[in-house]
């Protein structure tokens, strides 16, 4: 149960990116690479609140919370890129 106390801040934090993913889907004035943008910062955001909780709570560091933010947003980043140039060629209507 402690642990689930724990890490309560950051399924807040996971839930939040995941409901902010839902309105970028539908948001269709936007494009695709700007769509991809927000997706990669709006973790940055959702993360640093998430991993926030778990500092103050003491469950972790501050130094290994902002690693932490800063390799998983920079991963999520490689791999948007990757699938933006690696994913089908996109066609024109």
């Amino acid at each position: 149960m402690e642990l689930l106390h724990d890490i309560s801040g950051l399924l807040i934090g996971l839930i939040g990116w995941a409901a902010t993913l839902l309105a970028l889907d539908g948001a269709t004035q936007l494009t695709v690479n700007d769509r991809r943008a927000m997706t990669v910062c709006s973790w940055a955001v959702w993360m640093l609140l998430g991993f926030g909780t778990l500092v103050m709570r003491g469950a972790i560091s501050i130094d290994m919370a902002a690693l932490t933010v800063a390799l998983s947003t920079a991963g999520l980043g490689i791999i948007v890129l990757l699938g933006a140039r690696l994913g089908p060629p996109r066609t024109r209507p």
